[in-house]
Order: C-alpha cells, then sequence, then structure tokens
C-alpha cells in the first residue's frame, strides 16, 4: 500500500486553488440598492395610501370630468359630513341650474363655442335660436336624442350630427345645460326643471334615433311636457320690457345709457368683435370705421334685429359669415342701449339708435326671416 496521494487529485486540488486566488483579486459584488427598505419606512408609506384611498373614498365627488363637488358624493359613509357640505362648519350656497349648466356646457363647448355662436357651416349657433329659446320640449328632446341631417338655423344651412346626451348626462344636468343656454348671450328664456325633463325621457322612450329638422318643427312651439312641474321664472331676472307704446317718446335713459349697452356688448357682442372693436380678421369684421356702425342709425338696429349673412366688405376688407339674428331675444331698449354704446366707442361719436328707431325698424322688418346681405344694406338711405 502506498502512501503517495492520488496524482490526479493532486491536479485537481492545485486547479482548483488557482480559480480561488483568481476570484480573490476581484472586487466584491456591489451591495448598493440591494438594502431592504427600513420598516418604518414602508409603514409611512401604508399610511400615506391607506389614507388616500379613504379620502377619495369618502370625497370622490362622482369623478365627473364635467362638475367636480366633493360634498355631491357618500361621505356619509365614512363621517358626519353630509353630501354638499362646505369645508368647516360653514353651508355650501346651492347653485341656481344656470350656474350648473355652465360647467356642463364644456360638454357643448367644442362645436357651439364659448361665445354660443357656433361655427359657421359646420355647428349651428344658439344664439336667439328658436331650437333654444322657443319649445321647452323641443329643446329637451333634442339633448335627449340627438339631431341628425340637413338643418337651418337663422337662415344658415348645415349638415352635421348632434349626439344624444340621455346616457351621458342626469335629469339635472341635461336640464342645467338647457337652462343655461336659455339664459346666457342675451337669450332670456325661462329655466328648465329637472321634473321635466324626466317626463320628456319618458314620453321618449321608445325613440332611438335622432330628430331630424321635419320632425322638430312638427312640434307645436307651445307643446306641453305631462307630468312636469311649471316651468320656473326666468333667472336672467325681471321679464323682458315691453316696447314704448305707439307714439311715445324715447326716453333719454333708454337712448344713452352706455354702460348699461356697454354690458349688453360685454355679453354678446364681444366674442366677435372683441373688446376693441376691430373684430378678428378675416372671419369677424371690425366695428371700427364700419359705415353700418357710423351710418343710418335705423339700418344699424335693422341689422342687430335680423342679423347679416353672406358675404361683405367692411373698411376696405372682405368677409363671408353670420351674424345672428337678435330681434326674439333682446327688447327694443336693450337694442337701441348697445346700438348707442357701439356708435359712441367705435363709430367716431355718431349719434345714439334710439328706442324709437329700433321700434321703427322692427315694424318695417320684425317679420324677415333670414339675414342681411350687403346689397340690401347698402340700399339704405345714408342718414345721421
Amino acid at each position: 500500500m502506498s502512501n503517495h496521494s492520488d496524482p490526479k487529485h493532486s491536479g485537481d486540488s492545485h486547479e482548483h486553488l488557482k480559480v480561488t486566488a483568481a476570484a480573490k483579486r476581484e472586487n466584491p459584488d456591489p451591495s448598493e440598492g440591494n438594502q431592504q427598505l427600513p420598516p418604518s419606512l414602508l409603514l409611512i408609506f401604508a399610511l400615506i395610501i391607506g389614507f388616500a384611498g379613504v379620502y377619495f373614498g369618502i370625497y370622490h365627488g362622482g369623478f365627473d370630468g364635467a362638475v367636480f363637488n366633493e360634498g355631491d358624493s357618500t361621505p356619509a359613509l365614512f363621517s358626519d359630513r353630509k353630501p354638499g357640505a362646505g369645508s368647516g362648519d360653514v353651508a355650501a350656497v346651492e347653485q341656481t341650474l344656470v350656474e350648473q349648466g355652465k360647467a356642463v356646457y364644456a360638454n357643448c363647448q367644442p362645436c357651439h363655442q364659448a361665445s354660443g355662436l357656433g361655427i359657421a357651416g359646420q355647428f349651428p349657433p344658439l344664439v336667439g335660436v328658436d331650437y333654444v329659446v322657443g319649445s321647452e320640449k323641443r329643446l329637451i328632446a333634442i339633448l335627449l336624442k340627438g339631431l341628425g341631417g340637413p338643418i337651418t338655423v337663422n337662415g344658415a344651412a348645415y349638415n352635421g350630427a348632434m349626439p344624444p346626451w340621455e346616457k351621458a348626462l342626469s335629469d339635472k344636468k341635461i336640464a342645467a345645460v338647457a337652462s343655461y343656454v336659455r339664459a346666457t348671450w342675451g337669450n332670456a328664456a325661462p329655466e328648465i326643471t329637472p321634473e321635466k325633463v324626466a317626463a320628456a325621457k319618458k314620453e321618449f322612450a321608445d325613440r332611438s334615433a335622432p330628430w331630424t329638422e321635419a320632425e322638430l318643427k312638427a312640434m307645436p312651439a307651445d307643446a306641453k311636457i305631462e307630468g312636469a312641474a311649471a316651468a320656473a321664472p326666468s333667472p336672467a331676472g325681471a321679464p323682458p320690457q315691453p316696447a314704448p307704446a305707439a307714439g311715445a317718446p324715447a326716453t333719454a335713459s333708454a337712448a344713452v345709457d352706455l354702460d348699461a349697452g356697454k354690458a349688453q356688448y360685454m355679453a354678446i357682442c364681444v366674442a366677435c368683435h372683441q373688446p376693441t372693436g376691430m373684430g378678428l380678421p378675416p372671419v369677424f369684421p371690425p366695428l371700427v370705421n364700419s359705415e353700418y356702425v357710423k351710418g343710418n342709425p335705423e339700418r344699424m338696429a335693422a341689422i342687430i334685429l335680423s342679423g347679416v349673412m353672406g358675404p361683405i366688405t367692411v373698411d376696405g376688407k372682405p368677409y363671408n359669415n353670420m351674424m345672428p339674428a337678435q330681434g326674439a331675444v333682446l327688447t327694443d331698449t336693450k337694442i337701441s342701449q348697445v346700438a348707442s354704446f357701439v356708435r359712441a366707442t367705435f363709430g367716431g361719436g355718431a349719434g345714439p339708435v334710439t328706442v324709437e328707431d329700433v321700434k321703427s325698424a322692427r315694424a318695417k322688418y320684425g317679420s324677415r326671416a333670414t339675414g342681411w346681405t350687403e346689397a340690401e344694406l347698402k340700399a339704405f338711405p345714408e342718414k345721421n
């Protein structure tokens, strides 16, 4: 028996020693970033996430992108706070339907614009339009089921599609946005209640197709909505003022109340003609240096009453758009005020447009269904 080690085994041991020595010469593996988070930090993160979950569960506000009201949810499930309550001990002020409708109108603004004037040739206006300020039943029907095919609005033709909002908006939100468009941009029609929307929804429950122009015109202007509460008073305040009696002289305040005229201008005209009166070339014409502003006051009243459509040249530049008619939504006094403000501010100090001027224009042209053309306006006599 030999006491010598196996040469093969000795070689393996030698190679093993060589590899180990080489490995020892290498730098150790990095340890940064491999440590576990401290338990205390994990606990803090867990508390933050838990608090966020509870907070959103209490005050989620319905996660409504159009109207956010953190109290309009279910806080009573987790706390003593009541829905609609404000912070602290101060109760939240209940918004009117018109105020709520302004936020809901964000769904409509891409087409009908912030000014309510729409986009000419594509999306119709909402200002002074019978489909808006006329029959309540017809407006609710449009909002519920939508609208398709050709339609004429304020004398201009459109051919598009309006989507139905019956499934996307609650009865209250449909009532709110309907009330908002009926009380904004010079419109002064009464608000529409959620009860009326609910009643109309029940009446049209079997309908799935959007309305056509012929179907909408077939609805009587005074059509009643069965099972609904009476209309609330107009949110715009006092009812429109009646025109002066025949032969009655216009009062000085009605003719020259420029502050009231400025308020009308900023509510109705400023979106197109701008605060400077310079308009938005080449889309909307200026009022500065415009013969239609400085000229015949009855012609200016006629323009506001019936609107303008088609190509027109103002201050040497061509325009081709539509100005909506305001005769159905503005009283003679308000037309007198805004026209007088425009003439005094942008018309080089031209004289006022009196209530009598407006009354005369309404008597002559009040039944006109289309806007004026340039040729018709130039046919007016030039008088100051």
